[in-house]
């Protein structure tokens, strides 16, 4: 099913602040409903007689024959009590130059369909709207709805002047006012809207046009009347409207009796042994929390967030959201309903237990034949708020009905088990482990032989052997391609090159060297190596959905009283009796090779009380079959019994999608089970939560209650959560636990850093959920005072992670940031196995030889080569001057794309014009936003001819006259003139400002000009190609949309069977692969073996 995506635009806040304009001092009428009914005149009698004013079209007419009053409320002058001054509030009025110039220039601009656009659509267009076809860019929202983003704002300390303004001004974004912009059809007032939960955690927010806010949110709140309520938890299930997702309409979802909920089974495990943390007893939304160890009874709240959906019914979803029936597992999004649906033959269980109804949360029964999906009550979000609106299930069918909601899926199961899964550097971190476990000191730094020759075990061999095999193992090289078409997904939406390149290899091994497949190989190998480098270790094991034991789930839906029927009681019997070991899980059909127990582990991963270790569940050793039958085609779940806490030591999971990586490595299960307190290993009855390390517990917080209608609450709760700290904390605990878990340590620094890195892990948790709760923790003890030194190993990841992002023009290049790290670090004196990474990295990749590809001969390809020595003679010379043209024209209009693509730099220069002004003093006086966006008012004439006259007169070597007549006869504009004295002090190379500032925006405005995709000079074909680019669906490759024009062009010139030689004869075999694919093979030549 082709994906819908929509043009929305995403708008930088700081460059909206910069056009914000401080009013100056007025005053505000806002009165609540109490304040307003003091106000009403104690002696009036609130009546009126009735006039030409008060009558209208939209109240109904009445007959006058009969004296008629209009009731009126009279107030009282001294209401004047409640104003509010509103001093140096800002406003925001931007120009559709202004608005466009706010546009992120790095991002596409486009988003994924999910429900709260089907929606606005829907107001839009009248509910008889029907949805657009999938593949298209919709555009009808670009003006309606956009994304601001926050980052460098809320996430900066506003103990400085200047990140305190700039915080100012932001919030007055939230203000019931809200933004005037102009996206080109005219200037429109927006008001701050929803967020997801990834755009809370990129400090993203929607914000909607003012005459669509009403109308949506209503839709969207599905008629509840929300007043006080936690506001993080209702930002974060409205949120929930804005996940991308697969739309699935006609499924008769809203069916009565189809979906049910019932409550969630809950037990309570007692007397655990846990470290938690404990707040300040303050009420402020950020709290000091100190470390506490204790025995705790917990609640636990069984199969949170995940349901089951009926076998058939999978099969209609599964069928409308693919075609074909392909997947077990649905991650589903509807309106305050979020969660796992597993596919479960429910009612084949339930009839055999003689069971045929099943009864709600709100008492009401129903047919089990009639029921296809079973929610719990931890999946539906807004059951409370549905409750005290005095609603139920029914009006809550009737409301989706009429607004036309419907399914999303938003993630399926996998379609074969993995074998492989990756570690990462917070595991490596944690776990206690030796160096010949990691690796021995005697293995050569790279592989001239396979690694597979040494008959040990290590940590990173597996890792090392597949680097090996992309690099240098010729009979793996050939087999990746044969095998690699079979392992492609519905969901990775695979289009059908793999089967080729595999078909052609099969047919003639020496095209192994064409570049197509050592590029392929190549970068499968840089790949292995960059990961090794930062700790992604390849290990036997898979990825898996975190799911309760669902024959649990099953018998919680069965009555307490046995049925009467011997069969039917006899199952039932079974059922009941049938426990699942606790200290074990349950993985059907795991494809790796495994031992009695494995790991499991889940990010984030910060503290070695987060290792789990469970007995595999094998049920074809066990007597009872009942799993296997009803669960074994789950080959994307991974089952724990509740009582073993095992959602609770993962971090604070639970079963609404959270993924576990299953480990089964020898060597890494030995090393988490040296955590455990065990006498002798016992399958299914050891590893137990008493002999485990005690258990990292997240507390609840007491949320916080606000008034949904007051934007300062909504701002509040907002800015909360655009300053996450989760990738700080986990640094921060990362440094800590390095010396934590080293042997090498100092004892007693270990200790400190140990329970800090424990600490650091629970303050993790509340930093995640304060999206929900509201409620954050003080951090400034562990991110503003450092403690511990940072680790080599940040730093090479940080310098990683800033190779993607563009370097400030003064700054060296990546590749000699990369060169001084390695100079700088003495490796000899590094002990700690993860800090060493980034090293043996680099050895491998430099000591491992790559098998170098040789171009092979065309007469060892191709079969009219081979077979016709004269074969280039024989073809067409006009036609083959034509496929040259069109060959250069698809070159050229794939070049243009791509640079086309490339975003605009980002005032590359800023940081130069911050870093005088902090020189100066002047951080705090200057805005460089503001600046920027001062003369980016400028024509771009203008200021084009202000940057040739600035080079042609030397602007920095003026004397302080020469440069303010400079500025006066350039800049004559009066807003100007309050930042001549800034101009013109040359102070800490303060010359550079103008050309700084200047040379940024030109430099935007420039490459806004060299976007354009058609120009005057282009030939027929190229525009041809470049309109079938711009014209393409928003799901549709560039790359796809212009290789298949350039493939209509071509056959208009020749046969595509005969192309292939006029292609070859040109020394374009690489375009093969794009224009020709299909008709490769029937030209290659045949090698059979001897």
């Amino acid at each position: 099913m082709p994906l819908v995506k929509y043009r929305i635009y995403e708008l930088s806040a700081r460059a909206v602040i910069s056009y914000g304009r401080q009013q100056e001092c007025a005053y505000a009428f806002q009165l609540s409903a109490a304040e307003t009914e003091k106000c009403k005149s104690l002696s009036a009698p609130h009546e009126q007689d009735d006039n030409a004013l008060f009558y209208g079209e939209s109240v109904p007419t009445r007959p006058y024959d009969e004296e008629h009053f209009a009731a009126k409320i009279e107030v009282d002058p001294s209401s004047t009590f409640y104003s509010r001054e509103q001093d140096g509030t800002y406003t925001f009025h931007l120009s559709a130059a202004e608005t466009e110039r706010c546009k992120s220039l790095s991002v596409p601009h486009e988003q994924d369909d999910n429900a709260l656009f089907y929606q606005i659509m829907c107001v839009l267009h009248g509910d008889a709207f029907t949805g657009r076809p999938g593949g298209q860019l919709v555009t009808d929202l670009s003006d309606i709805i956009f994304y601001m983003d926050f980052s460098g704002i809320f996430d900066r300390s506003g103990a400085r002047k200047k990140y305190r303004v700039r915080q100012e001004k932001a919030k007055a974004l939230f203000r019931p006012e809200g933004v005037s912009l102009d996206f080109g059809s005219g200037p429109h007032r927006y008001l701050a809207f929803e967020r997801s939960g990834s755009m809370s955690r990129q400090a993203r927010l929607s914000f909607i046009r003012e005459d669509f806010y009403d109308a949506v949110r209503r839709r969207i709140m599905m008629d509840m009347t929300i007043g006080d309520c936690q506001l993080s938890k209702l930002y974060a299930y409205n949120g929930l409207m804005l996940s991308s997702g697969i739309r699935i309409d006609g499924i008769g979802i809203d069916r009565p009796h189809r979906v049910v909920v019932i409550d969630n089974p809950t037990r309570t495990e007692r007397n655990v042994s846990v470290i938690t943390v404990e707040d300040d007893g303050t009420q402020s939304s950020t709290r000091k929390y100190h470390r506490v160890e204790k025995k705790e009874d917990i609640e636990i709240t069984c199969f949170d967030g995940e349901g089951l959906i009926s076998k058939e019914y999978a099969r209609v979803v599964d069928e409308k959201l693919c075609g074909k029936k392909v997947h077990t597992s649905f991650q589903i999004r509807m309106p305050y309903v979020k969660g796992m649906l597993h596919e479960v033959d429910f009612k084949d269980f339930l009839t055999l237990c003689g069971t045929d109804t099943i009864t709600d949360l709100w008492g009401m029964e129903h047919s089990v034949r009639d029921v296809d999906v079973i929610l719990t009550k931890s999946m539906f979000k807004g059951y409370g708020w549905l409750t005290a609106s005095g609603m139920n299930w029914e009006d809550y069918r009737t409301v989706f009905r009429k607004y036309r909601h419907a399914l999303y899926i938003t993630n399926v199961s996998k379609e074969k088990p993995e074998q492989t899964t990756e570690l990462n550097y917070q595991f490596l971190t944690t776990v206690s482990i030796q160096g010949d476990e990691f690796r021995p000191a005697d293995l050569p730094d790279g592989w001239d032989h396979s690694p597979e020759t040494d008959e040990r075990n290590w940590l990173t061999k597996q890792t090392e052997l597949a680097y090996y095999n992309f690099c240098a193992d010729e009979s793996f090289r050939q087999n990746y391609f044969l095998e690699k078409f079979e392992r492609v997904s519905w969901w990775e939406r695979h289009q059908g090159k793999d089967q080729i390149l595999a078909a052609v290899l099969k047919k003639n091994p020496s095209f192994i060297n064409e570049p197509v497949y050592a590029k392929r190989l190549e970068d499968e190998a840089d790949k292995i190596v960059e990961q090794y480098a930062v700790g992604r270790l390849i290990v036997a094991g898979d990825n898996r959905y975190l799911s309760g034991d669902l024959l649990d789930f099953l018998a919680f839906l069965l009555p307490t009283v046995p049925p009467r029927k011997r069969r039917q009681r006899m199952f039932y019997s079974t059922v009941m009796t049938d426990h699942f070991p606790e200290s074990s899980f349950y993985a059907p059909q795991a494809a790796y090779a495994h031992d009695d127990a494995c790991t499991l582990l889940r990010n984030p991963h910060i503290a070695r009380n987060e290792e789990l270790q469970l007995s595999f569940y094998d049920t074809k050793e066990e007597r009872k079959q009942m799993r296997h039958y009803y669960f074994g085609h789950l080959t994307d779940v991974v089952m724990v019994d509740s009582n073993m806490l095992a959602a609770e030591r993962l971090g604070g999971a639970d079963y609404d999608g959270d993924m576990i990586k299953t480990i089964s490595d020898p060597i890494l299960n030995a090393c988490v089970r040296r955590n455990y307190n065990l006498y002798r290993y016992e399958k299914h009855k050891s590893l137990t939560n008493t002999e485990n390390i005690p258990l990292l517990m997240i507390p609840t917080a007491q949320p916080q209650i606000r008034s949904a209608d007051d934007w300062e609450a909504r701002f509040e709760t907002v800015r909360s959560t655009f300053s996450s700290r989760v990738g700080q904390i986990c640094n921060a605990a990362l440094d800590r636990s390095i010396i934590a878990y080293n042997e090498n340590s100092d004892a007693e620094e270990r200790e400190r850093c140990r329970e800090e890195t424990e600490t650091l892990a629970i303050l993790t948790g509340l930093e995640i959920d304060s999206a929900k709760s509201g409620i954050r923790p003080d951090l400034d003890e562990y991110l503003t005072h450092k403690t511990v030194k940072r680790s080599a190993f940040l730093k090479y990841k940080t310098l990683v992670e800033e190779a993607e992002t563009r370097r400030a023009w003064y700054e060296p290049t990546h590749a000699a940031k990369v060169k001084a790290f390695f100079k700088k670090v003495d490796w000899d004196e590094v002990d700690s196995n993860v800090e060493r990474l980034p090293y043996l990295a680099q050895q491998l990749k430099k000591n491992t030889p790559r098998i170098k590809a040789k171009p092979t001969k065309d007469e060892e390809l191709f079969s009219f080569a081979a077979q016709q020595p004269d074969w280039r003679e024989q073809l067409d010379s006009d036609k083959l001057a034509a496929v040259d043209a069109l060959l250069q024209d698809y070159d050229a209009c794939l070049s243009r794309i791509r640079a086309c693509r490339v975003p605009l730099k980002e005032k590359k220069r800023k940081s130069d014009v911050e870093r005088i002004l902090y020189a100066r003093g002047q951080e705090d006086a200057y805005d460089p936003d503001e600046l920027y966006a001062l003369f980016g008012s400028l024509p771009p004439e203008k200021l084009s001819a202000l940057r040739q006259a600035m080079q042609k007169q030397a602007w920095h070597l003026m004397d302080e006259d020469a440069r303010e007549r400079f500025l006066r006869e350039w800049l004559t504009e009066p807003e100007f003139e309050d930042i001549y004295d800034l101009l013109t002090d040359f102070r800490f190379g303060g010359y550079r400002i103008l050309g700084d500032i200047v040379c940024d925006i030109e430099d935007e405005n420039t490459g806004r000009e060299k976007k354009q995709l058609f120009r005057e000079s282009d030939s027929k074909a190229f525009t041809a190609m470049m309109s079938a680019f711009a014209d393409k669906s928003a799901s549709r490759s560039y790359r796809d949309a212009v290789t298949a024009k350039c493939r209509e062009l071509l056959t208009a010139i020749i046969r595509p069977a005969l192309a292939v030689r006029y292609v070859v004869a040109l020394g374009r075999r690489d375009l093969l692969w794009d224009l020709l694919p299909e008709y490769i093979e029937k030209n290659v030549l045949e090698v059979r073996d001897d």
